[in-house]
């Protein structure tokens, strides 16, 4: 096993890290007090998947219930995605980073996610006012007024504190931030002690043991414990912020998911796996009524089979004896001649009968699940309460709000809370950025971001740019807004055409762009997404002519027309995809002088006079 792989390992089996352990780990596997630098070599340990992981997640794979892929040296075959119940995004929690797009899901509890769950698929409606995160080690998370944004956005902050009661002039703390670990934290203080940046500590100890911990911090005689108590949560990681950025992969697509967009995944994906299992259970039972109906046909006349058998020339032989007199199908005959025959005189018509019975039963019932998702969901709900049932973990984050003091670093202020808000465009040049609690129906184009969050603006120069939602001012439904001129620099005679979310629209993933030139040009919403802001402006398109429209677009119509009074409707699906510096492909075959004036994405069933035809011809003339 290579190290890499080991650690893995080793950390899915942590208590400290994982609220359920996925690996069931013999031997030293890290602790709390000095972390992941305390695994044992992986010659003194061995490990295997937990019952949790055998039973719930990987559970189903022999029944076909996900895709299977051939792996890398193309010899065996491994799923595609694992079918499980087991909610470990939510429960476990993860952290890291793909295809340059960082996560970090925050972990939760495992009874409270399954009732979640399981009251979302009865009644339709996802109750997550209760629904905090759950940490593995405990601790106090001290800004429950923040959270509801990371369940409404998918991104949002936790600040978590370390357990402590006070004994005297000791503090002693007893529970840690998650992937906070003793020795560092006592290295830390010293650190800040030694620079007298910490004042008031007269000593710092580890007095943990194997059944508790205990980092113990000494106050001298004339300080003030709170006053202390204070001084390490600001300046130690005994108070530590996680944000939680929960990105995932959609169709190939990362996208940034809220809490009611990541549990339809879960259930939808569940219920596919149950109708997958199902349709097994139901080829299985079928194949088998097919052999017992041939067994039940063959001891109608057993002597009759078995002199067959005897005098046939050649298996073959007997195989087509039998089709043909007692009208068997292949299938059916080869189970007679698989037979021993001792075992096939011997044959029990009430036995075989009765399992016929059983197994047509057991179709109809995989015909009724197969067809029924009303069906599927009763099983899920089953599922989930045999693993709420088996696996009775208790809460160990308490949850509540406190009057906290912001860390600053270097005089920096505090970022704020991302807000949810609405922004909308107006074409004259400003932004509204409402609160979604006062926001009111628009005229104009809108959308819904944090305030921490990015936005698209594209021009008719062919530049797009990425500024934040934090720039805009917050206004009412009436107010004029923020000028688009005030956050972004503009050439002379630039205009905004569009401005869209900086998140992947899974109805509409591309953007689609027409030039004047009769060029057009689609590319995936993807491509000018990101986390950092753009001020000063990007190619979106490479092009010496003015750009006269920018779309969202999903497998819609294009509308182009110019200005000699043409127009041509086309499939927007017949522009391939591409990227930023690509010039796009012709729309529309112009006349010298002649240019693109309009540009519009209408749906298929809309009907206009224009009819649709193939790109890149001249198109009709308007009457």
């Amino acid at each position: 096993m290579t190290q890499a792989i080991y650690e893995t390992f080793a950390r899915m089996s942590q208590p400290f890290t994982n609220n359920v352990p996925d690996v069931d780990f013999h031997g030293a596997n890290g602790n709390i007090i000095l972390g992941g630098d305390a695994i044992a070599a992986d010659r003194y340990t061995e490990c295997r998947l937990a019952k949790i992981t055998e039973d719930y997640v990987l559970s189903g794979l022999k029944k076909n219930a996900v895709p299977m892929t051939l792996n890398f040296s193309e010899d065996e075959y491994m799923p595609t995605v694992m079918p499980s119940v087991f909610p470990r995004l939510l429960v476990n929690g993860a952290q890291g980073i793909g295809v340059s797009v960082a996560n970090t899901w925050l972990p939760h509890n495992l009874i409270e996610t399954i009732n979640l769950v399981g009251r979302y698929v009865k009644t339709g409606v996802l109750h997550d006012e209760e629904y905090y995160p759950d940490f593995p080690t405990g601790g106090t998370i001290v800004n429950k007024d923040e959270l509801s944004v990371i369940n409404e956005t998918g991104k949002g902050k936790v600040i978590l504190r370390a357990n402590y009661r006070i004994d005297g002039k000791e503090i002693i703390f007893y529970e840690m931030p998650y992937q906070v670990y003793i020795e560092p934290v006592i290295e830390k203080i010293k650190e800040q002690i030694n620079k007298e940046e910490l004042t008031g500590i007269s000593g710092v100890y580890n007095k943990s043991d194997k059944n508790q911990i205990a980092l113990v911090v000494e106050c001298s005689s004339k300080s003030k414990t709170e006053e202390v108590l204070n001084q390490l949560f600001q300046q130690t990681p005994l108070q530590s912020q996680y944000n939680a950025n929960q990105n995932g992969i959609i169709s190939k697509t990362p996208v940034l998911l809220n809490l009611q967009q990541t549990v339809d995944v879960y259930v939808n994906h569940n219920l596919e796996c149950i109708k997958n299992e199902y349709k097994f259970d139901l080829d299985a039972a079928n194949s088998r009524i097919e052999i017992l109906e041939g067994l039940h046909e063959a001891l109608t006349d057993i002597n009759s089979v078995v002199s067959y058998i005897k005098n046939a020339e050649s298996a073959n032989a007997a195989k087509e004896l039998l089709m043909a007199k007692l009208s068997l199908t292949e299938s059916q005959a080869k189970a007679i001649l698989d037979m021993k025959l001792s075992r096939l005189t011997k044959l029990d018509g009430i036995a075989i009968d009765k399992e016929l019975e059983e197994k047509k039963n057991l179709a109809v019932f995989c015909n009724t699940v197969i067809a029924s998702e009303d069906e599927q969901k009763k099983i899920f709900l089953d599922k989930l309460r045999a693993m709420g049932k088996e696996y009775k973990i208790p809460r160990r984050t308490q949850v509540i709000q406190k009057e906290i003091q912001k860390k600053e670093k270097n005089g920096e202020k505090p970022k704020p809370v991302p807000e949810s808000v609405i922004v909308s465009y107006n074409p004259l040049g400003y932004l509204q950025c409402i609160p979604v609690s006062q926001y009111r129906n628009s005229d104009f184009y809108s959308f819904k971001a944090t305030t921490a969050d990015n936005f698209l603006v594209f021009t008719n120069t062919g530049r797009f740019f990425r500024p934040s939602v934090s720039k805009l001012k917050l206004c009412g439904n009436k107010d004029k807004g923020t000028a688009i001129g005030s956050i972004i620099k503009l050439e002379q005679n630039e205009k905004v055409l569009a401005v869209l979310s900086n998140e992947v629209n899974e109805k509409r993933p591309y953007v689609f762009l027409a030039m004047d030139n009769g060029m057009v040009k689609k590319a995936e919403r993807s491509v000018f997404l990101g986390s950092t802001q753009n001020l000063k402006g990007q190619i979106a398109v490479k092009t010496e002519s003015n750009v006269v429209g920018v779309f969202e677009s999903n497998g819609d119509d294009c509308l182009l027309e110019t200005s000699d009074g043409y127009r041509i409707r086309f499939d927007a699906e017949e522009v391939r995809s591409s990227g930023k510096n690509s010039a796009g492909v012709k729309g529309i075959s112009l006349h010298p002088g002649e240019k693109v004036v309009k540009c519009k994405i209408v749906s298929k069933s809309t009907i206009t006079k224009t009819p649709t035809q193939k790109r890149g011809g001249k198109g009709s003339k308007i009457l």
